[in-house]
């Protein structure tokens, strides 16, 4: 004998909706047909009973309780949309705290690390990029003179005094004053 229908198979069978497999073992077996005969039964009283219409404050009363229900859905589901954020937040400050505590140091460097340093002075200091622009905007005559003077050179090889003094001849010869 094969395995016995569920429930909602021989409920299906007593409605009429019938399945080949189901009803094989039906016909064959006395416990479910009388299972099947008595959900019959039951849907034939259901369909006779004669049920009253609920009045209106049946249904006002269900309208209210189900809107207090929804309200409390929500206010549940507003404690948990703060909870989630926080308890990730609060997880992923835990990961890197134990993280941090466990990173190898690293190891110490042998040789003495070297200062940082430039040949050139930082950029707002340096007074060579204001004679740079006046050369870049002057005459094209200049570009003779540097031809056969070696300007270029001579700006290069200027000590850091003397390289404002000409930016401050330029800065005077600029606004109309004497160089």
């Amino acid at each position: 004998m094969t395995r016995h229908p569920s429930e909602e198979s021989l409920l299906a069978l007593a409605e009429g909706d019938v399945r080949e497999a189901d009803l094989a073992h039906v016909s064959l077996c006395a416990e479910c047909a009388s299972r099947v005969e008595a959900a019959r039964a039951g849907i034939v009283l259901a369909g006779r009973a004669d049920v009253p219409e609920p009045s209106p404050l049946y249904w006002e009363a269900m309208r209210r309780r189900i809107g207090q229900r929804i309200e409390e859905d929500r206010a549940r589901a507003r404690w948990w949309t703060w909870l989630a954020p926080i308890a990730a937040t609060a997880a992923a400050v835990l990961v890197v705290a134990l993280a941090a505590g466990r990173a190898p140091s690293p190891a110490a460097s042998p040789l003495p690390g070297l200062a940082a340093w430039s040949a050139l002075p930082p950029w707002e200091d340096d007074g060579s990029l204001e004679v740079l622009e006046g050369l870049a905007v002057a005459d094209a005559g200049l570009e003779a003179l540097d031809e056969e003077l070696a300007v270029g050179s001579l700006l290069a090889d200027l000590s850091e005094e003397e390289r404002r003094a000409l930016a401050e001849s330029f800065r005077g010869a600029g606004q109309g004053g004497e160089s």
